[in-house]
């Protein structure tokens, strides 16, 4: 008994200490003037403020009668007025005018639990992670800060055919991912057939990535949402940077129009790709076009891509913002091959996503704010095969692919106190979603497959987030009304528990659906590039796809370093399958089923002030299941990648940066098929492991009149690794014939060889 008297009394010594370790004063000043508050806290806590006496004056602050920490007097400043306080050291702090950004008011109640998440530039929230483009850090094998490539380095993210824009989040695939800029949905967000992101990063301020507890505001996929947001401060003066690498060359331009009201900012990216073929591209080029017949890139059969964006911002007063945002994103490729017999085949595609945005931010008071979105974005894919036997004698088939998205969007946030935070909202929006595969002769035309859907869909949403204590608790609802579909209710929550000043416990629950998916379409497939299209989710063959996750996960911290393990168990309804996903040419329906994930995420991270480690470790058990395929048994999903590690070293001298990271996973699942092509196993085997180095480095540096010159180098998979990183079934089409009967081959897919690429950035 004495024993545990004795645990006990050491538990609550230890607890007072702990609570010791940040002092609090009594204040009793129920409501005052701004001005008296502070000078009674620099006495209090023996410290002093810095402000302009007008800017003070006209404010009244609320203290209760209690014992505050200097901190919760900062925050209840904050939350209660429209100031900001900014540390300068442990006893000086400025009291400055809380500028607008983004396009809501700052939550408060929003903790950053980790900063410098694998590299500077990139923090961890309860919710998500938030990569600050122009902050971050160099990353092994990229350049220029890719926005998409940079979260390949975050646990649970993979990119199983090594694209940029294919991310897999938690056993996801890459169209369930939500890909906005400044409000404008992306279906295509990459060039070069996803291998860089299409998005410029000169256009991005920040990046919200969520992967759980996904406030309720978004919906419409069900892996993650990737958030961009361009800047919304209004610049005061003139500046300008143009940067050039072995794939393409680029320019922004921050003009400011209306002195502190009004300024513009134009951001545009050319390749180069199709005047000048570096090592970079063509190492590109025989990853991206293997197996095709693409395999001589000149100046007459070209691949080019660009993309244009623009952002102008107005800030009329020190309550309201408005941007104006546009976006395009284009791909293009153009090919000839004299085959056989002097046949002229010409193949053309063209990819091409643009969108428009319009924001109005205003705060009705220190506790009240709206957001006001309107969007709209068109994605057009467009593919032309023409086989010319002679001027009167040709075959030609066509694919095009047409998403239309428009929507409305009214978001209100309230603070009720420095411990509640109420978020809600109501959104409306349209899909017009179409595709058409047709085949055609001199004489003869001929429709393949035809769809057009719309959908219509009335959401409304809210969310409360508390935190008190050692406790935050974020819940909140998102329902959805659907034009032709079931109405979903999605509940989601997630709480967080400090258990001491380094150790954190979280958990998190939460449901989702998604109306809008690719399908792969082999009807015609002579390009294997891009064999899926987006469709609408309807009552027959493509469902609404609806999901739910639940995470456990704790965070130490602790003398610089970090453990963060995180598992969950997420699982899907409504997915689909067409018949030659398989290669079963006797079956002609689109198969719906379930899929379920696993997994677990670990990340082990030193840092230091110049230097930081960090080790990644995923697991992943993903398997679905079709009504009517492998007798109904669970199998694993074609991306399944079981075992995902890697080691990242970054060293920053002076003005230098270098980074190595050495990555290696288990192969893929694939099927066997047999003479016949009939499958005889469903992704029963996998392929030999697969592992890289790679390598960059940034040196920045200042000449005459404050220009700043940036040059840098990367090199991916250094050892030159190929090696099999995918199996697919490839429907091969000669002659009509072939459209009832089909002809199969099983192609062998490799990873990108030793790929170095230089850069070199130039600042005004």
């Amino acid at each position: 008994m004495r024993k545990l008297v004795r645990i006990v009394l050491l538990l609550l010594l230890w607890q007072n200490c702990l609570s010791q370790k940040v002092p609090k004063r009594e204040l009793f000043l129920q409501t005052d003037s701004l001005e008296k508050i502070v000078l009674d806290v620099e006495v209090k806590f023996n410290i002093k403020f810095s402000f302009v006496a007008t800017l003070v004056q006209n404010y009244r602050v609320s203290l209760p009668k209690k014992k505050y920490s200097l901190e919760e007097i900062i925050e209840i400043i904050e939350t209660q007025t429209d100031l900001k306080v900014v540390k300068i050291d442990d006893r000086f702090y400025a009291i400055v005018l809380d500028e607008i950004v983004d396009s809501s008011l700052v939550n408060k109640l929003e903790e950053v639990i980790v900063e410098g998440f694998v590299v500077s530039g990139i923090n961890k929230t309860t919710e998500k992670f938030t990569v600050y483009s122009q902050k971050l850090a160099v990353l092994p094998g990229t350049i220029d800060a890719d926005v998409l490539l940079s979260l390949q380095h975050l646990p649970g993210v993979k990119s199983p055919n090594e694209t940029a824009s294919g991310l897999h989040v938690r056993g996801g695939t890459a169209d369930q991912n939500l890909v906005l800029w400044d409000g404008i949905r992306l279906y295509h967000p990459g060039h070069l057939f996803g291998m860089i992101s299409g998005i410029n990063s000169s256009l991005v301020q920040s990046i919200d990535f969520y992967t759980k507890a996904v406030n309720p505001k978004y919906g419409e996929r069900v892996s993650s949402i990737i958030d961009i947001k361009s800047a919304t401060n209004i610049t005061d003066k003139t500046e300008m940077s143009a940067g050039l690498n072995g794939l393409n060359a680029d320019i922004d331009l921050k003009i400011p129009i209306v002195k502190e009201k009004l300024s513009v900012q134009m951001a545009s990216r050319k390749s180069i790709t199709e005047r000048f073929q570096s090592p970079t591209f063509r190492q590109l080029e025989d990853k991206v076009f293997q197996n095709t017949v693409f395999n001589d890139f000149n100046n007459q059969n070209q691949f080019e891509f660009q993309d244009f964006g623009t952002v102008i911002n107005y800030k009329p007063s020190e309550r309201s913002a408005i941007s104006l945002s546009g976006i395009y994103i284009g791909n293009n490729l153009n090919y000839n091959t004299l085959r056989a017999n002097s046949v002229l085949e010409n193949q053309e595609m063209s990819i091409s996503n643009f969108g428009s945005s319009f924001k109005w931010f205003q705060r009705f008071s220190a506790r009240f704010s709206q957001e006001i979105l309107v969007h709209h974005s068109v994605y057009d894919f467009s593919y032309n095969n023409k086989q010319t036997f002679s001027t009167a004698d040709f075959e030609a088939y066509r694919k095009l692919n047409r998403v239309v998205d428009s929507g409305l969007e009214a978001n209100f946030k309230y603070i009720f106190n420095s411990f509640i935070y109420f978020d809600f909202g109501y959104q409306l929006a349209g899909n017009d979603v179409s595709h058409i595969f047709k085949t055609s002769t001199q004489d003869l035309g001929l429709v393949l497959s035809f769809r057009q859907a719309f959908n219509l869909s009335h959401v409304g949403y809210s969310m409360i987030k508390v935190k008190k204590a050692t406790w935050q608790i974020q819940s909140g609802i998102r329902f959805t009304n659907y034009r032709n579909l079931t109405n979903t209710v999605e509940p989601r929550i997630s709480v967080q528990k400090s258990i001491s000043r380094n150790f954190i416990l979280q958990c998190s629950y939460e449901e989702r659906s998604q109306v809008l998916s690719q399908v792969r379409e082999n009807t015609v497939n002579d390009l294997s590039l891009e064999n899926y299209v987006w469709a609408i989710s309807d009552d027959g063959n493509y469902p609404l796809q609806r999901n739910s996750q639940s995470t456990l996960g704790a965070i130490y911290k602790k003398n610089n370093w970090v453990f963060d393990l995180d598992l969950y168990h997420k699982k899907t309804r409504g997915v689909t399958v067409s018949l030659f996903e398989f290669a079963n040419q006797n079956v002609s329906t689109v198969f719906s089923g379930e899929a379920f994930t696993n997994g677990v995420d670990v990340l082990i991270q030193k840092k230091r002030p110049t230097w930081s480690a960090w080790i990644t470790y995923t697991y992943q058990d993903s398997k679905n299941r079709f009504s009517g395929l492998n007798n109904n048994a669970f199998f694993p999903i074609n991306s399944n990648i079981q075992h995902a590690i890697s080691f990242s070293y970054f060293k920053k001298i002076n003005d230098f940066s270098f980074t190595a990271r050495w990555f290696a996973h288990s192969g893929k699942a694939f099927s066997s098929i047999n003479e016949q092509t009939q499958v005889i196993s469903f992704n029963s085997e996998n392929l030999s492991p697969y592992h890289r180095l790679d390598l960059s480095g940034s040196y920045e540096f200042q000449t005459w009149k404050n220009t700043t010159f940036k040059v840098g180098f990367s090199v991916y998979n250094v050892y030159n690794n190929k090696t099999v990183i995918s199996k697919e079934f490839e429907r091969r089409f000669t002659n009509f014939s072939d459209l009832t009967e089909g002809r199969y081959v099983v192609q062998d897919f490799n990873s990108l060889g030793i790929t170095p690429n230089i850069f070199v950035r130039v600042l005004l």
